[in-house]
């Protein structure tokens, strides 16, 4: 019978740490599964708990074949509902890029979390694991012009860009165009390049392209730069023909067109230029040099050769010096920097600026205590009386995890009572009663 009690205690006991357990998981959503060929979509990472969390949640880096990931960092703490039950939660997202048509899956992640079970105040680390999610990649439409580069977009703008007058130009002049080609909705890799146009009035060359990571807080953007400069060979009033780009719009499931109209260039004779290009060539055939005839020792930079190679010896050696020194100096400002931003002080300045449900308010509290057996913030200012900061700790977590309203209130009380228990306790340590340190 005793045996029985004991056995039955056992499976209840782990039955409790499972259900505790499964009051911590982890679920990954896509706003589309049906997608084309560089049509972003969003995958959505929500890790949920009945409690709160001690410390930030650690998520494995997700890799997906023939696509780029774009991630966003900032995540967003709340209140979720999962099947009408209320959760603690942190939600972040990543956007997918896919550049291969095909069939695909977001593979499973593993994520770390550090989460109280219900009715208890000691954290405890929980690995979760999300469920591979498939979704399909569709080839560019056939109704996309052929010949054109494949772009898919919400909208797309164009401006051109010259910088000169086009109607006070001459036979010889030098212009600089700039085309600028914003897209919403992609990556600025995936924003194809407008043709050169080749006229016979003009000599047109390439210049630099700069490509624009624009993205905001929701969405990813990109913009494309491109300048040519060119040479002006023909006096007369030329047309340079309108140049367009074509985009295909997922969401409307059509395809979009933008232009940059025709532009009309008034080139005027120079007659001083003919003259200017003979008298260019004369010049450039009378500076011919003549070779001088060596004589004497070779001679390197106007100086004997040994002389150069003692010299050339010279200066790598203090250059090796000055090497060394460098090192030696930057590994000890490296060390001692290392050393200070591990201290209790940096932390705590870091947690007073910072909001108070980052990370900074745990990286403090561990070099506080220097003490793993009570990790717990509300554990040890129980064991110390410190009712005070006790009982704001204890709102600010209800406000913070609860969704309450006073949150921001809450924060600024709870960093100064905070600083106030930090000098109360070091004073403590610094000036000991009858000449006893106290813990």
């Amino acid at each position: 019978m005793v045996k029985y009690y004991i056995t039955l205690m056992y499976i209840l006991c782990c039955s409790g740490r499972l259900s505790a357990q499964l009051k911590c998981f982890a679920k990954v959503e896509l706003d589309r599964s049906d997608v084309y060929l560089q049509q972003p979509f969003k995958v959505t990472y929500t890790v949920l708990t009945a409690t709160w969390y001690t410390q930030p949640p650690e998520f494995e880096n997700i890799q997906i074949p023939g696509a780029f990931i774009v991630p966003f960092t900032k995540a967003q703490p709340g209140r979720f509902t999962d099947h009408g039950k209320d959760y603690s939660g942190i939600q972040f997202y990543y956007i997918v890029f896919p550049y291969k048509a095909g069939a695909f899956s977001v593979p499973a992640i593993t994520i770390q979390v550090e989460t109280p079970p219900e009715g208890s105040a000691v954290s405890s680390k929980v690995v979760l694991h999300t469920a591979p999610v498939s979704f399909v990649v569709k080839p560019v439409p056939k109704s996309f012009p052929a010949g054109e580069e494949w772009l898919v977009a919400s909208d797309v703008t164009l401006h051109a860009r010259w910088n000169k007058p086009l109607d006070k130009l001459k036979v010889g002049d030098v212009i600089e165009r700039t085309i600028t080609t914003d897209a919403t909705g992609t990556l600025p890799q995936f924003i194809p390049a407008l043709p050169d146009q080749k006229v016979d009035w003009a000599d047109v060359y390439p210049g630099k392209v700069t490509l624009k990571d624009t993205r905001d807080d929701y969405n990813a953007n990109g913009e494309r730069v491109q300048t040519s400069m060119w040479l002006l060979t023909k006096a007369g009033s030329y047309e340079l023909p309108a140049q367009k780009i074509s985009w295909w719009n997922p969401y409307a499931g059509r395809l979009y067109t933008r232009t940059l109209p025709a532009v009309t260039l008034k080139i005027a004779d120079n007659p001083g230029l003919g003259m200017l290009t003979t008298l260019q060539d004369s010049l450039a055939k009378a500076s011919v040099p003549v070779k001088a005839a060596k004589k004497g020792p070779w001679m390197i930079a106007g100086m004997i050769w040994y002389k150069a190679v003692l010299y050339a010896l010279a200066l790598l050696l203090v250059l090796w010096v000055l090497y060394k020194a460098v090192r030696y100096l930057t590994k000890k400002i490296n060390n001692r920097l290392r050393q200070y931003r591990e201290s209790e002080y940096y932390w705590f300045r870091k947690f007073m600026k910072a909001p108070a449900v980052s990370p900074a308010l745990y990286q403090w509290w561990d070099r506080w205590r220097k003490d793993p057996a009570s990790p717990a913030v509300s554990v040890t200012l129980a064991a110390q009386n410190e009712t005070d900061t006790l009982q704001e700790w204890t709102t600010f977590a209800g406000a913070a995890y609860g969704g309450k309203s006073n949150a921001a209130v809450t924060e600024a009380s709870l960093k100064q009572h905070f600083r106030l228990y930090r000098h109360h306790r070091k004073t403590r340590k610094e000036h000991p009663a009858g000449g006893k340190w106290e813990a």
